[in-house]
């Protein structure tokens, strides 16, 4: 049928519309919180690269204290019989394990601070991309869909169906 046209829902195409909008905007705000948080997660591994170091080397001392503890204790002699070192040998113990736990840590923030940047690069591409979509695309969109609504509601003005 030439020079009709059937248009079931004006308002479907319009909230379409509006979702579009809607949408456009929330997504580059989701892409602008994440290159914040990107940063963000950067700083706070170099910040506990720093913090967990600088514990390796108090624990180093902490292990040297206790081990010199344990050696005064065992020269400490009460007749035949030799000292009592549980204790010393137990902090010993606890010192080792607690360096083992924040050269652990450190090794982590190392790993993290290594592999973080290629998993930025990798993430990187498709924003850009999508970043891309929504700056030049999406207002073309938009206003390709503003078009063809008032187009529409023009013909139905004409038809005798306006809205």
């Amino acid at each position: 049928m030439a020079g009709s046209a059937e248009v079931a829902s004006l308002q479907a195409l319009i909230d379409w519309k509006a979702s579009l909008c809607t949408f456009t905007a929330e997504a580059k705000e989701a892409l602008s919180s994440l290159a914040m948080e990107v940063q963000h997660t950067l700083a706070w591994l170099e910040e506990q690269l720093k913090y967990w170091t600088s514990m390796v080397r108090k624990c180093e001392e902490e292990v040297f204290q206790a081990k010199l503890e344990l050696s005064r204790r065992k020269m400490m002699r009460i007749g035949d019989r030799p000292p009592d070192t549980t204790e010393q040998e137990r902090a010993l113990r606890r010192a080792r394990e607690r360096l083992e736990h924040a050269e652990e840590k450190v090794e982590y923030c190392r790993h993290w601070l290594r592999q973080l940047p290629e998993d930025i690069s990798d993430y990187e591409g498709p924003a850009r991309q999508l970043g891309a979509i929504l700056e030049a695309d999406m207002p073309k969109a938009d206003a390709l869909l503003g078009s063809k609504i008032a187009s529409l509601e023009a013909y139905l003005q004409v038809a005798g169906g306006g809205p």
